[in-house]
């Protein structure tokens, strides 16, 4: 006996998807949902963590890999060229084994992927295992939103969502904290064929958040939507009975009672039955729902890719491209950029530069001294903190005022203050100049990824949300890694024009957001007291 649709090539997948919304909906908000909140927040936090940690081992790993500028540009590069292509295969992956499994499996093999890369001390065996790191960490970003999501009441889960931004600015606040903590110390194991310092010890630590919560989510269930689209109603009523119980410390026939008096007799009289089931045999992922899940996902892509949805596509992946390819290159060069100007500032003290002057001086190989230092200036996890802790803020502020404000709001002001701020770099005279307008920087444009990723939900369909969300990810992805390699091959000798043009794609998003047809207040979803036969 299974939900109406279940494992039915023609079944209405709105309704199916409003029929479980139904039956979270009554499980109350509590404890559970407080849980979930913070086990995805953190799963987010170590997204951010880990993306931003490789610029704060740049400057000490190249004096160990005798790297040039564009030699960092690859270890910047690499990992978002993994993100890339594990956008879509998590995607897949979490519709095909669960979504609860494609976070444990992402966290395991990213956890692995660090720790070896961390005893690694070949420059190309460096780079691949950064690859794979990308590849597994990609999986993070692209299914915890669908999994915090399908246990929130559709009245909360716009809110709910937005408080992610926080554990990103959260991540972005431990990063700089743990590398003071731990690159300064003197660690220097060295021979022919192997070395390991203090930043290796960072890369180590880094990851270990991963298996702490790879731990943690074993205590938690596959979420509700999955496992009522997928056919498992007996986890489908025991999840839903630990959410109520959890959420209301009261006994799961109460929330059955509940249902019956809500005019939802037939769900209520379902559960029951369920109860009586035995757990099914997991027999792992099934060919031939594989294929079907496949093809529903190349179908769907092509719906996107064609009228009436093609503008919207266009424009979403557009934005999310550019502000990809400016906002990750930026964030993980920041670091780099607060190094150069340690170093001009205690060699010229008297002194003024720009941005670009500072960076065009070059630290290619050649010019690299045998006592290249290992060290990062103070300055550098200082300014990186700064530029964490000013992300709050307007991360707080986001959940509370967008309901207010509207998405659009927040996207095109968002995006018009990161442009306006990255030409003002061009006049830059000093670190703490330089350091004021990183921050509105880092703000602005962090919030704009965000809201690209919540007007989705109000803009597309809702059996073709996942999918654009997927297409979407790829694209910034795809940005970022533009991005990086643009800058890694620019700073050195074209900065102005490096900067010109993070600035235009910054305006072109500010641009297709206005264009965006989005209503000004988020939609909630409202249950309706209809039955589920």
């Amino acid at each position: 006996m299974q939900i109406e649709g279940v494992v039915n090539d023609r079944v209405d997948i709105q309704t199916v998807e409003t029929d479980v919304e139904t039956a979270v909906t009554f499980t109350g908000f509590g404890k559970f949902n407080i849980k979930i909140l913070v086990v995805c927040g953190l799963i987010y936090m170590n997204t951010g963590f880990s993306i931003s940690s490789v610029g704060l081992i740049l400057p000490s790993a190249a004096c160990d890999f005798q790297l040039t500028t564009i030699d960092k540009g690859r270890i910047s590069a690499t990992p978002t060229l993994g993100m890339i292509i594990g956008a879509y295969f998590w995607g897949c992956f979490a519709d095909l084994a669960g979504r609860r499994k494609a976070l444990l499996t992402s966290t395991v093999s990213y956890a692995l992927c660090e720790i070896v890369s961390s005893v690694v001390s070949n420059y190309w065996g460096f780079l691949l295992l950064k690859f794979f790191s990308g590849f597994s960490i990609s999986g993070h970003s692209t299914v915890v939103f669908t999994y915090l999501g399908e246990f929130q009441s559709g009245k909360i889960r716009e809110r709910m969502l937005c408080w992610m931004e926080m554990a990103w600015s959260l991540g972005l606040i431990a990063l700089p904290l743990t590398g003071w903590a731990i690159i300064p110390i003197h660690i220097s194991i060295v021979n022919d064929v192997f070395f390991f310092r203090s930043w290796n010890l960072f890369v180590i630590v880094c990851a270990l958040p991963s298996v702490f919560i790879g731990f943690w989510l074993l205590s938690f269930p596959e979420s509700p939507k999955y496992l009522a689209e997928s056919g498992n109603n007996y986890k489908l009523t025991e999840t839903l009975r630990m959410m109520h119980v959890e959420n209301t410390g009261k006994p799961f026939e109460d929330y059955l009672e509940t249902l019956s008096k809500n005019g939802y007799e037939q769900l209520s009289l379902k559960l029951r039955n369920y109860q009586e089931e035995t757990a099914p045999k997991s027999s792992g992922i099934q060919v031939n729902r594989a294929r079907q899940l496949l093809r529903n996902i190349y179908q769907q892509t092509l719906t996107l890719m064609k009228p009436p949805l093609l503008r919207k596509t266009a424009n979403v992946c557009s934005i999310m491209f550019c502000l990809g390819s400016s906002y990750y290159a930026l964030m993980l060069w920041f670091p780099e950029l607060f190094q150069r100007f340690a170093r001009f500032e205690n060699e010229s003290p008297a002194d003024s530069a720009s941005v670009c002057s500072v960076s065009e001086q070059r630290f290619s190989k050649d010019e690299m001294s045998d006592d290249c230092p290992t060290t990062v200036p103070r300055n550098v996890y200082v300014h990186t903190l700064i530029l964490g802790i000013a992300c709050v803020p307007l991360s707080v502020l986001l959940p509370l005022c967008v309901d207010k404000l509207g998405y659009k709001f927040y996207l095109v002001v968002s995006t018009l203050v990161a442009a306006s701020v990255t030409l003002g770099l061009l006049f830059v005279k000093s670190s703490i100049e330089n350091l004021i307008l990183s921050c509105i920087f880092e703000a602005a444009s962090s919030i704009g990824m965000s809201i690209v990723l919540a007007i989705i939900v109000d803009l597309f369909p809702t059996n073709l949300r996942a999918i654009a969300a997927a297409l979407c990810a790829f694209c910034g992805r795809l940005g970022a890694l533009v991005g990086n390699y643009m800058f890694g091959y620019l700073i050195d000798t074209h900065c102005l024009i490096l900067i010109i043009i993070v600035a235009v794609k910054l305006l072109v998003s500010s641009l297709l957001g206005y264009l965006l047809p989005i209503r000004r207040h988020p939609e909630t979803t409202v249950v309706s007291p209809k039955v589920i036969t």
